[in-house]
């Protein structure tokens, strides 16, 4: 990368601002080749601190749910009321139960016979 002075000047020239030879692409900052370098780093960084992002992750959601747990409101939707006593408010437990049903509906009738099934 060059500096702040060189990066605007290439930038309004429309010349690739990380090796400063290419013409930069389309509505782009850097040539294709550079694009697809900057991708490739990218995608092995990722994959190099993918078990600390999913940690770090898990953490977050773990302190997001208790803290809406806490106040009473939905730890699905995060925004309506919860229902007295559950953590879901009426719309998200509509939503969650449907879903549910309807898988199992699809595996009862997949796996059993017509004559069997109770509804």
């Amino acid at each position: 990368m060059c500096s702040v002075n060189n990066y605007e000047y290439y930038r309004s020239h429309n010349i690739c601002v990380r090796c400063g030879q290419e013409d930069a692409e389309n509505n782009h900052t850097m040539c294709l080749e550079c694009m697809m370098k900057s991708r490739e780093e990218s995608l092995k960084y990722h994959r190099k601190h993918r078990k600390e992002r999913q940690e770090k992750d898990r953490i977050r959601a773990k302190k997001r749910y208790y803290k809406l747990k806490n106040e009473k409101i939905c730890t699905c939707c995060g925004k309506r009321p919860s229902r007295n006593g559950k953590v879901l408010c009426n719309q998200c437990a509509a939503r969650i139960n449907y879903r549910k049903r309807k898988a199992y509906l699809l595996n009862v009738y997949a796996t059993k016979n017509m004559c069997e099934i109770r509804v």
